[in-house]
């Protein structure tokens, strides 16, 4: 397989769902190009209209899914300040949450005087889920994406809170399916579902070993409860125009803290900090599709337009191989397994259409882009 690279960004076609055209242009990319000619204040005019009806003054108007990063401050003060409405701001916690993300989250709420609910999911459960994700499908992350639709979904219910408002439409933003993309509160279920049938739906991870009233806070609420409940979900980002740079320069006026220094793999400092086990979530993806962090972060920026794609693809040779030692251990720790049980995991999901076997525990990236050999060995040495 040869892997082709978008003309404009850095993304290849390993990239889940990753559509590109015949002039080899990624639909990411392509989307950018689209915001040029949306009417965005005739989308706001829209979306004020939209939220309008969900006004309510014996509760609140919507629930704001937060992490307590640069786009959670944006998206909290552009629907508190600019469109005057009373969120209520809900948290799944993160796997393994660090004192930067809880001084940032902290940070939100007091800059923005919101009420904020934080969902903490039974810790020894969803460590454990954590590890059979891994073991199973090489993504640590599963339990708590499931848990930020899902959870936050029964919150939502239980209040009585219908509109629930998201961040960025990411089929959209990051390259996905175009079916996907559609501007829709069933464009986003058909999201939920779809990302939920690359693994063994929740329903069913009693299977594993667990009592079933041990895993509610992975299970989606039915379709007919969603229905009489008038559940729906919008992303912001289809209202007002998703500019990730421009969050992170409004959210250090908000006290916002970045790293010191730049995080493992790639080259920048304020992007998915919040949780220690993204570091791994995220080599993985280097394994299974070849796209490392860096490559990951590179994208977006230079279709925001703050970096050149000749400095993107430089700062993918420079980082996108390097392996998180610095929360690699905590990881461990956390799931309960050993260096040589995570290697051994590793090892089952290097693609060979992105890798080709050199060694005994080598292989070389078939990439056409970086103009040089890169190499992965597992274990990786430091």
């Amino acid at each position: 397989m040869t892997i082709k690279y978008c003309e404009k960004c850095v993304t290849p076609n390993t990239r889940p769902r990753i559509e590109f055209d015949k002039e080899g242009v990624c639909n990411a990319c392509r989307h950018e190009e689209w915001k040029d000619t949306v009417d965005w204040e005739k989308k706001r005019e829209e979306l004020r209209k939209l939220t309008a009806q969900y006004r309510n003054k014996n509760n609140y108007d919507c629930i704001i899914p937060v992490s307590g990063g640069k786009d959670s401050h944006y998206q909290v003060w552009y629907l508190k300040e600019f469109l005057g409405l009373n969120p209520l701001c809900v948290t799944f916690a993160p796997s393994i949450p660090n004192k930067l993300g809880q001084q940032n989250l902290r940070n939100l709420i007091e800059e923005f005087n919101v009420d904020h609910v934080m969902i903490t999911p039974n810790p020894i459960i969803h460590a454990n889920l954590c590890d059979k994700m891994l073991e199973q499908h090489g993504n640590i992350f599963i339990p708590w994406v499931q848990g930020i639709f899902s959870a936050v979904t029964q919150e939502a219910i239980r209040r009585k809170i219908p509109l629930i408002i998201y961040g960025e439409n990411g089929e959209a933003e990051y390259g996905g399916s175009t079916k996907l993309k559609a501007l829709s509160n069933k464009g986003i279920a058909e999201r939920i579902r779809t990302a939920r049938s690359n693994w063994r739906p929740p329903e069913e991870w009693h299977k594993y070993g667990y009592l079933k009233e041990n895993l509610l806070p992975y299970i989606m609420p039915s379709q007919a409860e969603q229905k009489r409940a008038g559940i729906r979900r919008i992303y912001l980002g289809d209202y007002d125009r998703w500019n990730t740079a421009k969050h992170l320069e409004l959210a250090y006026k908000w006290d916002f803290k970045d790293r010191k220094d730049r995080s493992p793999a790639t080259y920048t400092t304020g992007a998915s900090i919040d949780d220690d086990i993204d570091q791994i979530y995220m080599w993985f993806m280097w394994l299974k599709f070849g796209i490392g962090r860096a490559s990951k972060s590179a994208s977006p920026d230079i279709r925001e337009k703050t970096i050149t794609r000749k400095k993107g693809i430089r700062m993918a040779k420079l980082y996108d191989h390097e392996f998180p030692w610095e929360t690699f251990h905590t990881v461990l720790q956390y799931i309960c397994m050993t260096e040589g049980e995570f290697w051994k995991i590793a090892k089952r999901f290097v693609n060979p259409k992105v890798w080709k076997k050199v060694g005994k525990d080598k292989w070389q990236h078939r990439n056409t882009i970086h103009g040089e050999d890169r190499f992965l060995e597992l274990p990786v040495k430091r």
